[in-house]
């Protein structure tokens, strides 16, 4: 599939994926997600991310198959506070052309700590 598919602007919602989501969180959170290639690589942010306007940004997404696989990080460059551990983000889409689905797989460290699903569509200029 080609990365074109995957580069622009997605709005939708992002879902727990956990049996057991903490006491008093929202499903379906408004969320952005940007897309863009860079010199060949797919870099992405996603707005807002565990709360944080700061996001989760990956910076080299690689396409497998029919899926846009990335690592991304928490916040500002991914820097843990001080003696936590880096808060590490495997994100999966796929594409059918103006919509997208996807998972997060959060991790603390080296930590399984939550998980996340999406739902997106492309978001429509106007004229």
């Amino acid at each position: 599939m080609p990365a074109a598919r995957f580069v622009g602007t997605w709005v939708g919602t992002q879902a727990w994926a956990i049996a057991n989501p903490p006491p008093g969180s929202r499903n379906d959170q408004p969320v952005t997600l940007v897309i863009e290639n860079v010199d060949g690589k797919l870099r992405g942010t996603m707005t807002p991310f565990l709360g944080g306007e700061d996001g989760a940004s990956f910076s080299d997404g690689q396409i497998v198959g029919t899926e846009l696989r990335a690592t991304a990080t928490a916040g500002r460059g991914g820097r843990a506070a001080a003696g936590r551990a880096p808060v590490r983000i495997a994100f999966s889409f796929t594409n059918d052309g103006l919509a997208m689905k996807g998972t997060a797989d959060v991790r603390m460290g080296d930590v399984p700590w939550t998980a996340f699903s999406y739902q997106l569509e492309k978001k429509r200029s106007r004229y």
